[in-house]
């Protein structure tokens, strides 16, 4: 047991510490509710899709260059799903030719989840969100899924070929299915098989979960995959696929994969990983803060592009020149990483942030500096993600400041033993360690 609890503080330590000798993350849009998925239009707006709260309130917001939001679509589909405990919903927005946008709606109990939507986006006026009264055409996926005998369906992500045939994956069948442009004609290319649990709990068998499938430049497919509970660390695979169905392993290892993408400035395969899941006996849910964006080189080796996420990420994106952006499903944000200029001037001074001492019986100290005047906020989580207590510290200037935690929530009760996560934003720039409470 303890040798876990270390290994689970290891991997939380080696998210949240290592961006130090990479490039550290600044915030470049935040304030949403279950951000699942994001990605760019032809003119630099960011769309970031949302995946509700579980009452058909999924949405779609629309982030300008320079930061404005608007909400481009409300009242799509949102399901609670009392089975696995999460909420499903509106998971990717993709533009079409003619001004058409392309929304995946995943498992649920509405009539238009389990479904792709299109949208004409020119009939769109800001001000005045899009709702399901303006969807144009509906792919009935789940209706397809389940006439194959199929339990369950939750379309994940999209890709095209060179004729604009679509290619879905359904985390929920796992399979990968074609939508036939032409004829409008679904069919199954692969349903990936599940393995034996190697582990003393959970199932006999682990579900693939395959939740992206990328169009190569050579007419075939990547396809990744989260695996199911108990998801274990290594056991994801990155697939290589044909149209004929045939499957083999590109790469093997990974954990909880949800996203690809070719880096654009040089061809390199991304994924990222989701998170790492805790012990089963202690945890029982995914570890804040051990999401990462890998990239496989072409020797065999690979490069971690992207750490330091608070949260647990779903989905990434590159913009034109090739800088990253990273949703936190957690902290409802949009992180961006500055690959391409290498600039990473932020408000928060290297190396400064400690907090002691750790562990800690009674009282925390988290002290920082900074470089630059900016507005700070500090804040405590918990390894589920709510927020035990905040710190609002206003707009302050260049130097060295110290923040005096009591250890009790936002009710002045004393928080329990374990593990936290705490959180320094300054300005757009974030930081942030883990603390051991001992009570």
């Amino acid at each position: 047991m303890k040798k876990q609890l270390l290994l689970t503080a290891t991997a939380i330590l080696m998210a949240i510490f290592t961006i130090g000798a990479q490039v550290a993350p600044t915030v470049y849009s935040d304030g949403f509710s279950g951000l699942i998925g994001i990605n760019f239009d032809a003119d630099g707006n960011l769309w970031a899709t949302e995946q509700g709260s579980g009452n058909d309130d999924a949405r779609i917001t629309i982030i300008a260059p320079d930061g404005a939001k608007t909400v481009f679509m409300t009242g799509l589909p949102s399901t609670y799903i009392q089975a696995a405990g999460e909420t499903v919903g509106a998971h990717r927005t993709y533009q079409l030719p003619d001004n058409k946008v392309l929304i995946i709606v995943g498992e649920g109990s509405h009539p238009m989840s389990e479904s792709l939507l299109i949208v004409d986006k020119s009939t769109f006026t800001p001000g005045t969100p899009l709702t399901l009264a303006n969807v144009e055409q509906t792919i009935s996926h789940g209706a397809f899924i389940h006439a194959q005998g199929f339990v369950q369906s939750n379309p994940f992500n999209v890709t095209w070929d060179a004729e604009d045939n679509l290619f879905i994956s359904d985390s929920g069948a796992n399979s990968i299915v074609k939508w036939d442009k032409t004829t409008g004609v679904l069919s199954i290319v692969k349903t990936i098989d599940r393995f034996p649990n190697p582990l003393p709990f959970g199932p006999p068998m682990i579900d693939p979960v395959p939740t992206k499938v990328l169009a190569k430049p050579d007419g075939t497919f990547h396809v990744c995959q989260l695996t199911g509970f108990p998801f274990i660390e290594g056991a994801a695979n990155v697939y290589n696929l044909d149209t004929a169905g045939n499957l083999s392993v590109h790469e093997s290892g990974f954990t909880c994969l949800t996203d690809m993408a070719f880096d654009p400035n040089d061809g390199n395969l991304c994924v990222m990983q989701f998170g790492v899941f805790g012990p089963v006996d202690s945890t029982l849910n995914f570890i804040l803060g051990t999401a990462a964006v890998i990239k496989l080189l072409p020797d065999g080796t690979r490069d971690t592009i992207a750490q330091g996420i608070g949260g647990l990420a779903p989905s990434f994106t590159f913009d034109e020149a090739g800088n990253l952006y990273v949703a936190d499903l957690v902290f409802g944000q949009v992180l961006k990483y500055e690959l391409v200029s290498g600039a990473n001037e932020t408000a928060i001074a290297p190396t400064s942030v400690k907090a002691y001492p750790n562990p800690a019986t009674d009282q925390v100290t988290i002290a920082y500096e900074l470089a630059h005047t900016a507005p700070v906020t500090v804040e405590i989580f918990d390894l589920t993600g709510r927020r035990v207590a905040q710190f609002n510290e206003g707009n302050q200037t260049p130097g060295a400041y110290t923040i005096r935690w009591d250890g009790t929530n936002g009710s002045g009760q004393k928080a329990d033993s374990g593990m936290y996560v705490y959180r320094l934003t300054a300005g757009r720039a974030l930081t942030g360690g883990l603390l051991h409470m001992i009570r």
